[in-house]
């Protein structure tokens, strides 16, 4: 009987170090673009200070082409600046992802405070349902914006 104690103890510390990774990535997704200036006109780097950040995506610096993401860091930025239209026009789907991310930080604290007790198979259907039709939309966003 212990190491059933023993097996769900090490279970939920592992289903609670989950939800502080999700949480602290969530975290840094919606409060870094604030602190990042948007790119300039014409320009495809966003700045922290007077720094102007490399571009960071290894698809785009290996075989010169965007990804599904690129550009989302951009969206980012903007939309927390204010800038819906520029928000928009980094990336269609940056600003219901960003939602989506933002949504994840009360999210993620519920999970904490409830342990896994509070991971219901309604929460499992509500997080893992929209995935498969969230990177069609990535892929299909990119295979527009590839072949305009």
């Amino acid at each position: 009987m212990n190491g059933q104690a023993d097996t769900i103890s090490v279970l939920e510390k592992r289903f609670r170090a989950h939800q502080w990774v999700q949480l602290l990535f969530a975290a840094v997704m919606v409060i870094l673009p604030f602190f990042l200036a948007p790119a300039y006109p014409g320009e495809d780097r966003v700045a922290l200070g007077n720094w102007r950040i490399p571009p960071v995506c290894p698809h785009r610096v290996l075989f010169m082409h965007s990804c599904p993401g690129c550009g989302l860091i951009r969206s980012f930025t903007a939309l927390a600046h204010g800038q819906f239209s520029e928000s928009y026009a980094y990336h269609r789907l940056g600003i219901p992802l960003f939602l989506m991310i933002a949504f994840q930080i009360p999210f993620r604290i519920y999970l904490l405070k409830t342990g896994s007790q509070g991971y219901t198979k309604r929460i499992e259907t509500i997080i893992y349902r929209p995935v498969p039709f969230l990177i069609a939309l990535l892929v299909i966003n990119w295979l527009i914006s590839v072949w305009s």
